[in-house]
């Protein structure tokens, strides 16, 4: 399935041990893998950790209204840089949400950094096509995975915290329960690994077709 990746969509650690979690300490060596499954890589990180990427083909802006993020300008940050790698088609490059909004909508989430639904399913529909497969290998609390059904999009995801992961595997079997809001008629969901250590690895999605597909978002 991995060969017939469409986009990778990701919010991966930006190495600041944020709230002190240790899976936060350093920034994994992930891209180069990620871009040998895909052609078009999408992803957040930390303003200060931006530069520990190789040049992106462009860099977007999540624009943050009153975050309450500390900047080091001794003030607070109200954006988040989006890098593009690959050129997914996208009328504007800055997405805007409010965090008292994105706060309480995130509200029951038990994670320490959930991203708004509302920015991974702008990401997704710019850059995929219903049917496409979506890939995040830093999967989280599954709020990509959540944003791929919702628009119709076949859904892989990795997570090596089991605390997140379970929390993952909830919301996104939620999601594959709301037919109202999927493309894909029938979804099957499988769960693989789950041994102590191991990246568990979650799908979501027929099997990928052996057509070939019309036009694309993505050029």
């Amino acid at each position: 399935m991995l060969k017939d990746i469409s986009a990778v969509i990701t919010d991966p650690p930006y190495g600041v041990e944020y709230r002190g979690n240790e899976w936060d300490k350093e920034i994994p060596n992930w891209l180069s893998m990620a871009q040998s499954v895909s052609n078009c890589i999408i992803f957040t990180t930390g303003i200060a950790t931006l530069w520990q990427y190789p040049p992106a083909d462009w860099v977007g802006c999540w624009h943050n209204i009153a975050g309450a993020s500390r900047s080091k300008l001794n003030g607070f940050n109200h954006w988040t840089p989006i890098l593009f790698y690959g050129k997914p088609v996208f009328a504007i490059d800055t997405f805007e949400t409010k965090f008292g909004v994105t706060v309480n909508e995130n509200k029951g989430i038990d994670h320490p950094s959930p991203k708004p639904l509302r920015l991974m399913r702008w990401l997704i529909e710019n850059s995929t096509n219903p049917d496409d497969i979506v890939f995040d290998p830093f999967m989280g609390s599954g709020t990509t995975g959540v944003a791929a059904l919702q628009l119709g999009r076949r859904f892989v995801g990795c997570e090596i915290n089991q605390k997140y992961f379970a929390i993952a595997e909830s919301r996104i079997q939620s999601a594959a329960l709301q037919p109202a809001l999927l493309h894909v008629a029938q979804q099957s969901v499988q769960r693989t690994g789950g041994e102590s250590g191991q990246q568990n690895l979650f799908t979501v999605g027929n099997p990928p077709p052996s057509k070939a597909r019309g036009a694309t978002r993505r050029r």
